[in-house]
């Protein structure tokens, strides 16, 4: 069996060394660090997270509450936060938990059980009843969504009124004037779900700031599924001459929508979208759109909440990471402009 010592030797450092690194103190460099984990992995050394919890009074082990899918919900995003956020933790020597039942009495039930030494909250709402349970607690907690009321919470996110704002202007740029925007489904922004309500509400302003008429479209029907929103949308609103689409399921089937009603892009619609990279970039999706970096917002929540468990940060920490443009030829100005 392969001891600390057996790494202490292998990378050329002493046990207590060995034992920081494991510890993620900030004490030892990352040079150091890197070398260590280097030892270990070339030993198949294994850390006994329950050894360790009982002398420390760690489990080295954080929680992620999502919600479960229900019915016929489809989202890639959610798969993608969840591995880009259990990656983050690895990198920072955590194990991850799911937590897929999003009540505030579940929560309260986990922390109390104390499985895990910090929460990261997923699809967070406005009036979001967990937030309530990690200001009672004083638990370490980071939000991954920014509700209205933080109340000293510390929240790490994409920035989607900016990626909002610069999809319209990226369409008004262009000349359109008459705009459909392909969202989830109604009940979603009717719950406070908070990114969507922040794309929304973010896209609409910037819209009526740019002298634009945009069109709301809900992804309603989850029998059917998203391309019928964008197919009634198409002919729901005939002289619309561009779309943008924030919806994992409708930027899927849109390619095969546009090919069915013989529609095509840019020359008869311009089509912008927002998504994660790994479907931006990692699907090769054919539309100009704001990437969504999920591994660097991965990244700032793990360290967030590490800081908050190490009792070294004092103040709410707010992170809005910018999306970046990806230029994909699927903007050109209306015939009526041409």
């Amino acid at each position: 069996m392969v001891t600390m010592q057996d790494v202490a030797k292998r990378a050329g450092v002493s046990k207590a060394t060995v034992s920081y690194v494991l510890s993620n103190s900030p004490l030892i460099t990352e040079k150091t660090a890197a070398k260590v984990r280097k030892a270990m992995d070339e030993l198949g050394y294994s850390v006994n997270h329950m050894a360790r919890s009982l002398s420390t009074s760690r489990t080295d082990t954080i929680c992620i509450v999502s919600p479960a899918l229900q019915g016929n919900g489809f989202s890639l995003s959610m798969g993608a936060y969840l591995y880009a956020l259990s990656a983050a933790a690895h990198d920072m020597g955590y194990d991850s938990l799911l937590l897929t039942n999003d009540s505030p009495q579940a929560l309260s039930s986990a922390i109390d059980a104390r499985k895990f030494d910090g929460v990261i909250l997923l699809e967070v709402r406005d009036d979001d009843p967990r937030v309530k349970v990690l200001q009672k607690t004083q638990f370490p907690g980071v939000l991954l969504g920014k509700p209205k009321e933080l109340g000293g919470l510390d929240y790490v996110d994409s920035n989607f009124e900016g990626a909002a704002s610069q999809l319209v202007d990226v369409l008004a740029d262009a000349g359109h004037r008459e705009v459909l925007l392909v969202g989830w489904p109604r009940h979603t922004y009717d719950s406070g779900l908070n990114f969507a309500l922040r794309f929304r509400d973010a896209a609409i302003l910037r819209a009526r700031e740019r002298g634009m008429d945009l069109h709301m479209v809900y992804s309603d029907n989850e029998v059917l599924g998203s391309d019928l929103a964008v197919k009634q949308a198409l002919l729901a609103f005939p002289d619309a001459t561009a779309m943008i689409i924030h919806n994992d399921a409708a930027l899927v089937s849109a390619q095969q929508v546009f090919k069915d009603l013989d529609v095509e892009v840019p020359d008869d619609i311009s089509v912008v979208t927002l998504a994660p990279d790994q479907m931006a970039t990692g699907m090769r999706m054919p539309f100009t759109s704001m990437s969504i970096n999920l591994n660097e917002v991965a990244k700032h929540a793990v360290e967030v909440l590490d800081r908050r468990i190490r009792g070294r940060a004092a103040e709410e920490q707010c992170i809005l990471v910018d999306a970046q443009r990806i230029d994909a030829g699927s903007v050109d100005a209306p015939e009526s402009n041409e």
